[in-house]
């Protein structure tokens, strides 16, 4: 069992953070707001959040998400293609702390325009339509694709599901290449590689669209790059030799010297001690 406190301000939010996840008599982690930002997760952003995390809580430990029943899906805040909601996940994957996977976006749902007559958020009916309320992120995870609740109850939902929902449906998201896939694929590859769960991380840095970062558990040291945007950018490998990780997921092969990553790739390699043993002998 873990507890996870909703705790924070909007000022102290991090500190306050590590005052209840810091040693071992506390909360086991806490729910981190930093994400769910109205304007696009930039890597500037990231790597200022993990700048203050490392100032103000160095022994905390956050649990990060990028949607919530309280935002905007980030699919459509942010206005991601399919290959930039996967991106964005496998970088949740990657880095230090915990994940909260909020219902729906390992769908790649975007956010539902739900009609005024059917809008439960008591702010909604209150400022509609300067503010539609909170519903467009809350109508039920949709199941099946031919059924008009999408296979969520045989009743009536206490909000409808969105045709354009159905399409995005667990039945028809079969393939190896769909989102949910992905997502299923990303968590087993979290779980079966130790350093995203325990390690450490360094060396992060930011450049316009390309973040990266290094996590590290005892001698194992893995590199990650990750480019957050439209454009094609470069990232430089540190010195060694490193081996490609997450090939199945669609990372790009890893070696020496530059990496190109297209619109939302992203490279994870594992540096290949063994070369380095070879060589040293």
């Amino acid at each position: 069992a873990a507890a996870v406190g909703e705790v924070g301000d909007a000022q102290r939010g991090l500190e306050i953070l590590g005052q209840y996840t810091s040693g071992n008599d506390k909360m086991q982690m806490c729910y981190a707001f930093e994400f769910l930002a109205k304007d696009r997760l930039t890597p500037d952003r990231i790597a200022d959040t993990f700048a203050q995390l490392e100032a103000s809580a160095p022994d905390g430990w956050a649990c990060w998400a990028l949607s919530n029943h309280d935002v905007v899906r980030h699919v459509t805040r942010w206005s991601l293609p399919p290959a930039g909601a996967i991106c964005y996940n496998m970088l949740l994957m990657c880095l230090r702390g915990s994940i909260c996977l909020y219902q729906g976006e390992e769908l790649g749902l975007a956010e539902a325009d739900v009609a005024y007559e059917d809008i439960k958020d008591p702010y909604g009916i209150e400022f509609w339509p300067e503010f539609k309320g909170r519903d467009g992120c809350r109508t039920p995870m949709p199941w099946q694709e031919d059924n008009r609740a999408g296979g969520f109850t045989e009743g009536d939902p206490w909000l409808p599901v969105p045709s354009d929902h159905l399409h995005r449906a667990v039945s028809t998201q079969g393939d190896a290449d769909s989102v949910l896939s992905h997502y299923r694929a990303a968590l087993k590859f979290r779980r079966d590689n130790a350093v995203f769960v325990q390690g450490t991380q360094t060396d992060m840095r930011a450049s316009v669209d390309l973040l990266v970062f290094t996590r590290v558990l005892g001698t194992e040291e893995v590199f990650c790059a990750f480019n957050l945007g439209h454009y094609t950018t470069e990232a430089r490998l540190p010195e060694g030799d490193w081996v490609a990780m997450a090939g199945e997921l669609g990372g790009q092969v890893a070696g020496q010297g530059i990496l190109r990553l297209g619109p939302w790739q992203f490279a994870i390699a594992r540096k290949n001690l063994t070369a380095k043993g070879a060589k040293d002998g």
